[in-house]
Protein backbone atom coordinates (compact mmCIF):
# COMPACT_ATOMS: atom_id res chain seq x y z
CA UNK A 1 0.00 0.00 0.00
CA UNK A 2 1.70 3.27 -1.04
CA UNK A 3 2.23 5.66 1.90
CA UNK A 4 2.01 9.42 1.43
CA UNK A 5 4.53 11.17 3.68
CA UNK A 6 3.79 14.02 6.08
CA UNK A 7 5.42 17.08 4.52
CA UNK A 8 3.27 20.19 4.23
CA UNK A 9 2.19 19.68 0.58
CA UNK A 10 2.10 16.51 -1.54
CA UNK A 11 2.19 16.88 -5.30
CA UNK A 12 2.31 13.92 -7.60
CA UNK A 13 2.46 13.88 -11.39
CA UNK A 14 1.34 10.23 -11.69
CA UNK A 15 -2.06 10.06 -13.33
CA UNK A 16 -4.27 7.05 -12.82
CA UNK A 17 -7.40 5.92 -14.59
CA UNK A 18 -10.65 6.82 -12.82
CA UNK A 19 -11.50 8.29 -9.43
CA UNK A 20 -13.38 7.12 -6.35
CA UNK A 21 -10.49 5.38 -4.60
CA UNK A 22 -9.98 4.98 -0.85
CA UNK A 23 -7.45 6.83 1.30
CA UNK A 24 -6.40 5.73 4.81
CA UNK A 25 -5.11 8.30 7.34
CA UNK A 26 -2.64 7.00 9.93
CA UNK A 27 -0.52 8.39 12.75
CA UNK A 28 2.99 8.98 11.40
CA UNK A 29 4.64 7.74 14.60
CA UNK A 30 2.45 4.77 15.58
CA UNK A 31 0.95 3.79 12.20
CA UNK A 32 -2.43 3.59 13.95
CA UNK A 33 -5.58 4.79 12.10
CA UNK A 34 -6.63 8.39 12.72
CA UNK A 35 -10.42 8.46 13.10
CA UNK A 36 -12.66 11.51 12.82
CA UNK A 37 -10.13 13.55 10.87
CA UNK A 38 -11.73 16.34 8.87
CA UNK A 39 -11.31 15.91 5.10
CA UNK A 40 -12.06 18.92 2.88
CA UNK A 41 -12.68 18.68 -0.89
CA UNK A 42 -13.11 22.25 -2.10
CA UNK A 43 -16.45 23.35 -0.62
CA UNK A 44 -17.46 19.94 0.69
CA UNK A 45 -16.02 17.77 3.41
CA UNK A 46 -16.21 14.44 5.20
CA UNK A 47 -14.53 12.62 8.08
CA UNK A 48 -12.38 9.55 8.38
CA UNK A 49 -14.10 6.51 9.80
CA UNK A 50 -12.93 4.51 12.81
CA UNK A 51 -10.39 2.79 10.57
CA UNK A 52 -9.09 6.19 9.46
CA UNK A 53 -10.46 5.80 5.92
CA UNK A 54 -12.34 8.06 3.51
CA UNK A 55 -13.27 7.86 -0.16
CA UNK A 56 -12.08 10.44 -2.69
CA UNK A 57 -14.96 11.78 -4.82
CA UNK A 58 -14.62 11.52 -8.59
CA UNK A 59 -14.65 15.29 -9.05
CA UNK A 60 -12.09 16.20 -6.30
CA UNK A 61 -8.97 18.06 -7.45
CA UNK A 62 -7.32 18.60 -4.06
CA UNK A 63 -7.75 17.41 -0.48
CA UNK A 64 -6.95 18.97 2.91
CA UNK A 65 -6.87 16.72 5.97
CA UNK A 66 -7.10 18.25 9.45
CA UNK A 67 -7.17 16.71 12.91
CA UNK A 68 -6.68 18.39 16.28
CA UNK A 69 -3.24 17.39 17.55
CA UNK A 70 -1.74 16.78 14.11
CA UNK A 71 -0.09 18.82 11.40
CA UNK A 72 -2.64 19.40 8.60
CA UNK A 73 -1.90 17.97 5.13
CA UNK A 74 -2.80 19.29 1.69
CA UNK A 75 -2.73 16.84 -1.20
CA UNK A 76 -2.97 17.57 -4.92
CA UNK A 77 -4.91 15.06 -7.00
CA UNK A 78 -4.72 12.64 -8.62
CA UNK A 79 -2.75 10.42 -6.20
CA UNK A 80 -0.66 7.50 -7.34
CA UNK A 81 -2.01 4.04 -6.59
CA UNK A 82 -5.37 2.52 -5.82
CA UNK A 83 -5.08 2.23 -2.03
CA UNK A 84 -3.41 5.31 -0.52
CA UNK A 85 -2.26 5.98 3.06
CA UNK A 86 -1.61 9.50 4.36
CA UNK A 87 0.58 9.87 7.49
CA UNK A 88 -0.24 12.77 9.83
CA UNK A 89 2.50 13.91 12.20
CA UNK A 90 1.26 14.37 15.80
CA UNK A 91 2.16 17.83 17.20
CA UNK A 92 0.91 17.50 20.78
CA UNK A 93 3.32 16.53 23.55
CA UNK A 94 1.96 15.43 26.90
CA UNK A 95 3.64 14.38 30.08
CA UNK A 96 3.85 14.21 33.85
CA UNK A 97 6.62 15.60 36.05
CA UNK A 98 7.29 14.18 39.48
CA UNK A 99 9.86 14.58 42.22
CA UNK A 100 12.85 12.25 41.80
CA UNK A 101 12.81 9.43 44.35
CA UNK A 102 9.22 10.27 45.19
CA UNK A 103 5.88 9.86 43.43
CA UNK A 104 4.80 13.37 44.33
CA UNK A 105 3.73 15.43 41.28
CA UNK A 106 5.38 18.80 40.79
CA UNK A 107 3.12 21.70 39.89
CA UNK A 108 4.09 25.08 38.46
CA UNK A 109 7.06 23.72 36.49
CA UNK A 110 7.71 25.57 33.23
CA UNK A 111 7.70 23.30 30.18
CA UNK A 112 8.62 24.63 26.74
CA UNK A 113 9.20 23.40 23.23
CA UNK A 114 12.19 25.03 21.56
CA UNK A 115 12.72 24.99 17.81
CA UNK A 116 16.26 25.48 16.51
CA UNK A 117 18.08 27.74 17.25
CA UNK A 118 16.34 27.88 20.63
CA UNK A 119 13.14 29.79 19.80
CA UNK A 120 10.26 29.09 22.17
CA UNK A 121 7.37 27.78 20.06
CA UNK A 122 5.14 26.38 22.82
CA UNK A 123 5.01 26.91 26.56
CA UNK A 124 2.97 25.84 29.56
CA UNK A 125 3.26 24.98 33.25
CA UNK A 126 2.41 21.75 35.03
CA UNK A 127 -0.88 21.46 36.87
CA UNK A 128 -1.55 20.23 40.37
CA UNK A 129 -1.21 16.64 39.15
CA UNK A 130 2.15 17.43 37.53
CA UNK A 131 0.75 17.05 34.01
CA UNK A 132 1.40 19.27 31.01
CA UNK A 133 0.28 19.57 27.40
CA UNK A 134 2.18 21.35 24.63
CA UNK A 135 0.34 21.97 21.36
CA UNK A 136 1.52 22.77 17.84
CA UNK A 137 5.01 21.47 18.52
CA UNK A 138 7.01 21.52 15.26
CA UNK A 139 9.18 18.69 13.99
CA UNK A 140 12.76 18.77 15.37
CA UNK A 141 11.84 20.62 18.56
CA UNK A 142 13.41 20.10 21.97
CA UNK A 143 11.66 19.77 25.32
CA UNK A 144 13.00 22.24 27.90
CA UNK A 145 11.93 22.00 31.56
CA UNK A 146 12.96 24.76 33.97
CA UNK A 147 12.26 25.57 37.58
CA UNK A 148 13.76 27.73 40.28
CA UNK A 149 13.87 24.79 42.69
CA UNK A 150 14.72 21.77 40.57
CA UNK A 151 17.26 20.68 38.00
CA UNK A 152 16.67 21.81 34.44
CA UNK A 153 16.08 19.25 31.68
CA UNK A 154 16.64 19.63 27.95
CA UNK A 155 16.02 16.74 25.56
CA UNK A 156 15.15 16.11 21.94
CA UNK A 157 11.47 15.30 21.45
CA UNK A 158 12.01 13.21 18.34
CA UNK A 159 9.06 10.87 17.65
CA UNK A 160 7.84 10.86 21.25
CA UNK A 161 4.51 12.36 22.27
CA UNK A 162 4.45 11.43 25.95
CA UNK A 163 7.02 11.96 28.69
CA UNK A 164 7.35 10.99 32.33
CA UNK A 165 10.07 13.06 33.94
CA UNK A 166 11.58 13.06 37.44
CA UNK A 167 13.27 16.26 38.63
CA UNK A 168 15.73 16.37 41.47
CA UNK A 169 15.97 19.39 43.80
CA UNK A 170 18.99 21.52 42.87
CA UNK A 171 18.53 24.38 45.30
CA UNK A 172 20.66 24.27 48.42
CA UNK A 173 19.58 26.37 51.38
CA UNK A 174 21.03 26.93 54.79
CA UNK A 175 22.57 29.30 57.29
CA UNK A 176 26.15 30.17 58.20
CA UNK A 177 26.98 31.21 61.77
CA UNK A 178 30.01 31.74 63.96
CA UNK A 179 30.97 29.63 66.96
CA UNK A 180 28.50 31.57 69.11
CA UNK A 181 25.60 31.05 66.72
CA UNK A 182 25.63 34.57 65.32
CA UNK A 183 24.95 34.95 61.59
CA UNK A 184 27.89 35.60 59.24
CA UNK A 185 26.87 37.88 56.39
CA UNK A 186 28.75 37.76 53.10
CA UNK A 187 30.04 34.20 53.56
CA UNK A 188 30.70 32.48 50.23
CA UNK A 189 28.99 29.13 49.68
CA UNK A 190 29.99 27.02 46.67
CA UNK A 191 29.67 23.55 45.20
CA UNK A 192 30.86 22.75 41.71
CA UNK A 193 30.31 25.81 39.52
CA UNK A 194 27.43 27.10 41.64
CA UNK A 195 28.13 29.73 44.27
CA UNK A 196 26.38 32.41 46.29
CA UNK A 197 26.84 34.53 49.43
CA UNK A 198 24.89 34.74 52.65
CA UNK A 199 22.62 37.63 53.53
CA UNK A 200 22.71 39.74 56.67
CA UNK A 201 20.90 36.95 58.53
CA UNK A 202 23.44 34.35 57.46
CA UNK A 203 20.88 32.62 55.24
CA UNK A 204 21.65 31.56 51.69
CA UNK A 205 19.94 30.03 48.68
CA UNK A 206 22.19 28.34 46.12
CA UNK A 207 20.62 27.37 42.79
CA UNK A 208 22.08 24.89 40.33
CA UNK A 209 23.66 22.55 42.86
CA UNK A 210 24.91 19.24 41.41
CA UNK A 211 23.71 15.83 42.57
CA UNK A 212 26.68 15.22 44.86
CA UNK A 213 29.90 16.75 46.13
CA UNK A 214 31.21 18.89 48.97
CA UNK A 215 29.76 22.25 49.89
CA UNK A 216 32.54 24.73 50.70
CA UNK A 217 31.80 27.63 53.04
CA UNK A 218 34.27 30.48 53.50
CA UNK A 219 34.19 33.84 55.22
CA UNK A 220 37.08 36.24 55.98
CA UNK A 221 38.21 35.85 59.57
CA UNK A 222 37.11 32.20 59.82
CA UNK A 223 38.34 28.74 58.97
CA UNK A 224 36.79 27.28 55.84
CA UNK A 225 34.29 24.45 56.23
CA UNK A 226 33.64 21.57 53.83
CA UNK A 227 30.35 19.71 54.23
CA UNK A 228 29.11 16.79 52.08
CA UNK A 229 25.92 17.53 50.19
CA UNK A 230 23.01 15.63 51.72
CA UNK A 231 19.59 14.66 50.28
CA UNK A 232 17.82 17.25 52.40
CA UNK A 233 19.55 20.00 50.37
CA UNK A 234 20.00 21.93 53.62
CA UNK A 235 23.36 22.92 55.08
CA UNK A 236 23.87 24.75 58.37
CA UNK A 237 27.55 25.56 58.81
CA UNK A 238 29.26 26.93 61.90
CA UNK A 239 32.64 28.53 61.20
CA UNK A 240 35.49 28.82 63.65
CA UNK A 241 37.22 32.22 63.92
CA UNK A 242 40.76 32.50 62.63
CA UNK A 243 43.24 35.33 62.15
CA UNK A 244 46.41 34.52 60.29
CA UNK A 245 49.65 35.75 61.86
CA UNK A 246 52.22 34.87 59.28
CA UNK A 247 55.82 35.13 58.19
CA UNK A 248 57.09 35.07 54.62
CA UNK A 249 59.36 32.16 53.64
CA UNK A 250 61.09 32.16 50.23
CA UNK A 251 61.15 28.94 48.21
CA UNK A 252 64.84 28.32 48.81
CA UNK A 253 64.33 28.50 52.58
CA UNK A 254 61.29 26.21 52.49
CA UNK A 255 63.28 23.80 50.31
CA UNK A 256 66.09 23.51 52.88
CA UNK A 257 65.02 21.07 55.63
CA UNK A 258 67.11 22.75 58.33
CA UNK A 259 65.99 26.28 57.59
CA UNK A 260 62.36 25.24 57.08
CA UNK A 261 62.32 23.49 60.44
CA UNK A 262 63.76 26.62 62.04
CA UNK A 263 60.81 28.62 60.69
CA UNK A 264 58.36 26.01 61.93
CA UNK A 265 59.99 26.15 65.36
CA UNK A 266 59.71 29.97 65.36
CA UNK A 267 56.00 29.68 64.67
CA UNK A 268 55.53 27.13 67.42
CA UNK A 269 57.39 29.26 69.98
CA UNK A 270 55.39 32.43 69.29
CA UNK A 271 51.96 33.76 68.52
CA UNK A 272 52.55 33.07 64.83
CA UNK A 273 50.21 30.53 63.24
CA UNK A 274 50.72 30.86 59.48
CA UNK A 275 53.42 30.79 56.81
CA UNK A 276 53.54 32.32 53.32
CA UNK A 277 55.64 30.16 50.98
CA UNK A 278 56.69 31.08 47.44
CA UNK A 279 55.49 28.78 44.70
CA UNK A 280 56.23 31.31 41.94
CA UNK A 281 58.17 34.51 42.52
CA UNK A 282 58.95 37.70 40.60
CA UNK A 283 61.62 35.96 38.55
CA UNK A 284 58.82 33.96 36.93
CA UNK A 285 60.25 30.71 38.30
CA UNK A 286 57.85 27.99 39.42
CA UNK A 287 59.52 26.11 42.27
CA UNK A 288 57.83 22.72 42.04
CA UNK A 289 57.04 20.09 39.43
CA UNK A 290 53.77 21.64 38.32
CA UNK A 291 51.23 19.89 36.14
CA UNK A 292 50.58 23.17 34.30
CA UNK A 293 52.26 22.33 30.99
CA UNK A 294 52.95 25.94 29.96
CA UNK A 295 55.35 26.38 32.87
CA UNK A 296 57.46 23.52 31.50
CA UNK A 297 57.18 24.77 27.91
CA UNK A 298 58.66 28.16 28.79
CA UNK A 299 61.37 26.75 31.05
CA UNK A 300 59.97 28.26 34.25
CA UNK A 301 60.08 25.13 36.39
CA UNK A 302 62.81 24.84 39.01
CA UNK A 303 61.52 21.95 41.14
CA UNK A 304 63.28 22.57 44.43
CA UNK A 305 60.06 22.27 46.48
CA UNK A 306 57.76 19.39 47.24
CA UNK A 307 54.59 21.41 47.90
CA UNK A 308 52.63 18.47 49.28
CA UNK A 309 55.37 17.81 51.80
CA UNK A 310 55.43 21.50 52.71
CA UNK A 311 51.69 21.51 53.34
CA UNK A 312 51.85 18.28 55.32
CA UNK A 313 54.63 19.62 57.53
CA UNK A 314 52.78 22.87 58.18
CA UNK A 315 49.48 21.18 58.91
CA UNK A 316 51.20 18.67 61.19
CA UNK A 317 52.24 21.66 63.29
CA UNK A 318 48.83 23.34 63.04
CA UNK A 319 50.22 26.05 60.76
CA UNK A 320 48.01 27.73 58.18
CA UNK A 321 49.63 27.27 54.75
CA UNK A 322 49.60 30.19 52.29
CA UNK A 323 50.90 29.80 48.72
CA UNK A 324 52.34 32.99 47.20
CA UNK A 325 52.19 33.34 43.41
CA UNK A 326 53.60 36.39 41.63
CA UNK A 327 51.55 37.22 38.55
CA UNK A 328 52.33 40.03 36.10
CA UNK A 329 56.02 40.59 36.81
CA UNK A 330 56.99 37.44 34.97
CA UNK A 331 60.08 37.95 32.79
CA UNK A 332 60.30 34.27 31.87
CA UNK A 333 56.79 34.19 30.40
CA UNK A 334 57.30 37.59 28.75
CA UNK A 335 60.53 36.49 27.04
CA UNK A 336 59.12 33.14 25.90
CA UNK A 337 55.69 34.40 24.83
CA UNK A 338 56.45 37.91 23.56
CA UNK A 339 52.96 38.28 22.09
CA UNK A 340 51.67 38.22 25.67
CA UNK A 341 54.12 40.88 26.88
CA UNK A 342 54.15 44.66 27.03
CA UNK A 343 55.88 46.11 23.97
CA UNK A 344 58.03 49.16 23.27
CA UNK A 345 57.39 51.50 20.30
CA UNK A 346 59.99 49.65 18.18
CA UNK A 347 58.02 46.41 18.55
CA UNK A 348 60.45 44.82 20.99
CA UNK A 349 59.80 43.94 24.59
CA UNK A 350 59.22 46.86 26.94
CA UNK A 351 61.43 46.70 30.04
CA UNK A 352 61.65 48.30 33.48
CA UNK A 353 64.68 50.36 34.52
CA UNK A 354 66.16 47.08 35.78
CA UNK A 355 65.73 45.49 32.35
CA UNK A 356 62.83 43.21 33.30
CA UNK A 357 60.13 42.39 30.76
CA UNK A 358 56.56 42.27 32.02
CA UNK A 359 53.59 40.33 30.73
CA UNK A 360 50.55 42.27 29.60
CA UNK A 361 47.79 42.22 32.23
CA UNK A 362 45.22 42.75 29.48
CA UNK A 363 46.00 39.32 27.99
CA UNK A 364 43.59 36.52 28.84
CA UNK A 365 46.30 33.93 28.14
CA UNK A 366 48.32 35.30 31.06
CA UNK A 367 45.24 35.18 33.28
CA UNK A 368 44.65 31.55 32.38
CA UNK A 369 48.25 30.57 33.19
CA UNK A 370 48.22 32.04 36.68
CA UNK A 371 44.65 30.87 37.34
CA UNK A 372 45.79 27.33 36.57
CA UNK A 373 48.70 27.65 39.00
CA UNK A 374 46.42 29.07 41.69
CA UNK A 375 43.91 26.26 41.28
CA UNK A 376 46.69 23.68 41.39
CA UNK A 377 48.01 25.19 44.64
CA UNK A 378 44.53 24.84 46.14
CA UNK A 379 44.37 21.21 45.03
CA UNK A 380 47.77 20.63 46.65
CA UNK A 381 46.18 21.49 49.98
CA UNK A 382 47.20 25.09 50.67
CA UNK A 383 44.72 26.88 52.90
CA UNK A 384 45.07 30.13 51.01
CA UNK A 385 46.30 31.32 47.63
CA UNK A 386 47.90 34.75 47.71
CA UNK A 387 48.60 36.56 44.45
CA UNK A 388 51.24 39.30 44.30
CA UNK A 389 52.11 41.83 41.58
CA UNK A 390 48.49 41.96 40.42
CA UNK A 391 49.17 45.26 38.71
CA UNK A 392 50.71 47.04 35.79
CA UNK A 393 54.36 48.16 36.08
CA UNK A 394 55.20 51.16 38.24
CA UNK A 395 58.73 51.91 37.07
CA UNK A 396 60.50 52.17 33.72
CA UNK A 397 59.63 54.27 30.65
CA UNK A 398 55.90 53.96 31.31
CA UNK A 399 54.95 56.43 28.55
CA UNK A 400 56.52 54.07 26.00
CA UNK A 401 54.65 50.94 27.12
CA UNK A 402 52.29 49.60 24.45
CA UNK A 403 49.53 47.14 25.30
CA UNK A 404 47.73 46.63 22.00
CA UNK A 405 44.44 47.81 23.49
CA UNK A 406 43.12 51.03 24.96
CA UNK A 407 45.08 51.60 28.13
CA UNK A 408 43.60 54.15 30.49
CA UNK A 409 42.44 54.22 34.11
CA UNK A 410 39.16 52.47 33.41
CA UNK A 411 40.79 49.79 31.26
CA UNK A 412 43.51 49.10 33.83
CA UNK A 413 41.03 48.78 36.70
CA UNK A 414 38.79 46.52 34.59
CA UNK A 415 41.69 44.24 33.63
CA UNK A 416 42.75 43.67 37.23
CA UNK A 417 39.17 43.30 38.46
CA UNK A 418 38.20 40.82 35.73
CA UNK A 419 41.33 38.73 36.27
CA UNK A 420 40.61 38.51 39.99
CA UNK A 421 37.00 37.55 39.28
CA UNK A 422 38.24 34.67 37.13
CA UNK A 423 40.55 33.42 39.88
CA UNK A 424 37.86 33.86 42.53
CA UNK A 425 35.39 31.72 40.57
CA UNK A 426 38.03 29.05 39.94
CA UNK A 427 38.89 28.82 43.65
CA UNK A 428 35.32 29.10 44.96
CA UNK A 429 34.59 25.33 45.03
CA UNK A 430 37.88 24.64 46.85
CA UNK A 431 38.52 25.17 50.58
CA UNK A 432 41.34 27.61 49.74
CA UNK A 433 40.87 31.28 50.53
CA UNK A 434 41.82 33.89 47.93
CA UNK A 435 44.07 36.82 48.89
CA UNK A 436 45.88 39.54 46.95
CA UNK A 437 48.76 41.85 47.81
CA UNK A 438 48.46 45.53 46.94
CA UNK A 439 50.57 48.64 47.40
CA UNK A 440 50.05 50.44 50.70
CA UNK A 441 49.24 53.55 48.67
CA UNK A 442 46.19 51.74 47.27
CA UNK A 443 44.48 52.41 50.61
CA UNK A 444 45.05 56.14 50.05
CA UNK A 445 44.94 56.55 46.26
CA UNK A 446 41.36 57.15 45.08
CA UNK A 447 42.03 56.16 41.48
CA UNK A 448 44.36 53.34 40.46
CA UNK A 449 47.79 54.87 40.97
CA UNK A 450 48.50 54.19 37.31
CA UNK A 451 48.84 50.44 38.02
CA UNK A 452 45.22 49.21 37.98
CA UNK A 453 44.92 48.77 41.75
CA UNK A 454 41.69 50.36 42.95
CA UNK A 455 40.48 49.41 46.42
CA UNK A 456 36.77 49.57 45.62
CA UNK A 457 37.16 47.40 42.50
CA UNK A 458 39.43 44.77 44.05
CA UNK A 459 38.00 44.10 47.48
CA UNK A 460 34.66 42.56 46.37
CA UNK A 461 36.53 39.92 44.35
CA UNK A 462 38.74 38.54 47.12
CA UNK A 463 38.60 37.00 50.57
CA UNK A 464 41.57 39.00 51.87
CA UNK A 465 43.29 42.15 50.64
CA UNK A 466 46.81 42.55 51.96
CA UNK A 467 48.21 46.08 51.72
CA UNK A 468 51.98 46.37 51.91
CA UNK A 469 51.81 49.30 54.30
CA UNK A 470 55.54 49.43 54.98
CA UNK A 471 56.26 52.77 56.70
CA UNK A 472 59.59 53.01 54.83
CA UNK A 473 57.78 53.05 51.47
CA UNK A 474 55.68 56.17 52.07
CA UNK A 475 56.89 59.47 50.69
CA UNK A 476 58.28 62.15 52.99
CA UNK A 477 55.41 64.27 54.23
CA UNK A 478 52.84 61.46 53.94
CA UNK A 479 50.22 61.63 56.71
CA UNK A 480 51.95 64.79 57.91
CA UNK A 481 55.18 63.01 58.88
CA UNK A 482 58.57 64.24 57.66
CA UNK A 483 59.79 60.64 57.85
CA UNK A 484 56.84 58.19 57.92
CA UNK A 485 59.31 55.39 58.61
CA UNK A 486 59.72 56.78 62.14
CA UNK A 487 56.01 56.22 62.88
CA UNK A 488 55.24 52.52 62.41
CA UNK A 489 52.15 52.48 64.64
CA UNK A 490 50.47 55.49 63.06
CA UNK A 491 51.22 54.54 59.47
CA UNK A 492 49.65 51.11 59.86
CA UNK A 493 46.64 52.22 61.88
CA UNK A 494 45.81 55.27 59.79
CA UNK A 495 46.19 53.40 56.50
CA UNK A 496 43.79 50.69 57.61
CA UNK A 497 41.34 53.24 58.99
CA UNK A 498 41.45 55.20 55.75
CA UNK A 499 40.69 52.07 53.76
CA UNK A 500 37.84 51.20 56.09
CA UNK A 501 36.24 54.61 55.52
CA UNK A 502 36.12 53.81 51.80
CA UNK A 503 34.84 50.21 52.04
CA UNK A 504 33.34 49.93 55.54
CA UNK A 505 31.48 46.69 54.78
CA UNK A 506 34.65 44.99 53.53
CA UNK A 507 37.14 46.02 56.24
CA UNK A 508 37.02 42.52 57.73
CA UNK A 509 39.02 41.45 54.65
CA UNK A 510 42.04 43.62 55.57
CA UNK A 511 45.20 41.74 56.52
CA UNK A 512 48.30 43.96 56.22
CA UNK A 513 51.88 43.11 55.39
CA UNK A 514 54.09 44.59 58.12
CA UNK A 515 57.71 45.68 57.86
CA UNK A 516 60.36 43.57 59.58
CA UNK A 517 63.35 45.11 57.80
CA UNK A 518 65.16 48.44 57.74
CA UNK A 519 65.11 50.59 54.63
CA UNK A 520 65.60 54.23 53.71
CA UNK A 521 65.82 57.21 56.06
CA UNK A 522 64.71 57.03 59.65
CA UNK A 523 64.98 54.53 62.45
CA UNK A 524 66.27 50.99 62.34
CA UNK A 525 63.54 48.39 62.72
CA UNK A 526 63.69 45.90 65.55
CA UNK A 527 61.50 44.30 68.19
CA UNK A 528 59.71 47.51 69.23
CA UNK A 529 58.88 48.64 65.71
CA UNK A 530 57.54 45.22 64.77
CA UNK A 531 55.42 45.16 67.92
CA UNK A 532 54.10 48.66 67.23
CA UNK A 533 52.84 47.61 63.82
CA UNK A 534 51.22 44.48 65.21
CA UNK A 535 49.52 46.53 67.90
CA UNK A 536 48.14 48.94 65.31
CA UNK A 537 46.76 46.04 63.24
CA UNK A 538 45.11 44.42 66.23
CA UNK A 539 43.66 47.67 67.56
CA UNK A 540 42.14 48.28 64.14
CA UNK A 541 40.66 44.78 64.16
CA UNK A 542 42.27 43.40 61.00
CA UNK A 543 41.93 39.74 60.06
CA UNK A 544 45.49 39.05 61.15
CA UNK A 545 48.81 40.36 59.83
CA UNK A 546 51.94 39.14 58.06
CA UNK A 547 55.62 39.98 58.52
CA UNK A 548 57.82 40.56 55.48
CA UNK A 549 61.55 40.10 55.36
CA UNK A 550 63.02 39.11 52.00
CA UNK A 551 65.67 37.00 53.70
CA UNK A 552 63.12 35.47 56.09
CA UNK A 553 64.95 36.79 59.18
CA UNK A 554 62.57 38.00 61.88
CA UNK A 555 62.74 39.80 65.22
CA UNK A 556 61.35 37.20 67.56
CA UNK A 557 61.39 39.68 70.42
CA UNK A 558 58.56 41.58 68.73
CA UNK A 559 56.32 38.53 68.97
CA UNK A 560 54.37 37.20 71.92
CA UNK A 561 55.34 33.78 73.19
CA UNK A 562 52.94 30.95 72.47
Amino acid sequence: MPLVGFSSVFAYQHFIQGRGYTVSVVDAYTDEPVADARVIFGTSETQTDKRGRFRVPDDAVEIRIEKDGYDPQALALPLAGNDIRVALRPNVVRGVIRLAGDDRPLSGITVEAHAPPGTVVASTTTGEDGSFVLRDVPEGASLVVTSADYSDVTMEIGRRTTFELALRPDVLTGRVTDDEGQPIPGARVAIGTAQTTTGDDGQFRLEGAPESGDVVVKAPGYRAAKVPLNPSMRIDAQLQPFQAKAIYVPAEVAADPTQFQQKIDLVRRTELNAMVVDLKDSSGSVYYDTQVSLAHEIGAVQPILDPKAVVEALHANNIYAIARIVVFEDPILAEQRPDWAIHSPDGGLWRTWNGLAWVNAHRKEVWDYDTALALEAAQLGFDEIQLDYIRFPSDGPLDEAEYGVEHNTEARIAAIRDFLTQVRDALAPTPAYFAVDVFGLTFWELSDGGIGQNLEAIVPQVDYICPMVYPSHFYEGSMGFDIPNDHPYEVILWSLENGAERVPDEARKFRPWLQDFSYGPGIEYGDNEVRAQIRASEEFGSSGWMLWNAASEYHEGGLRKS
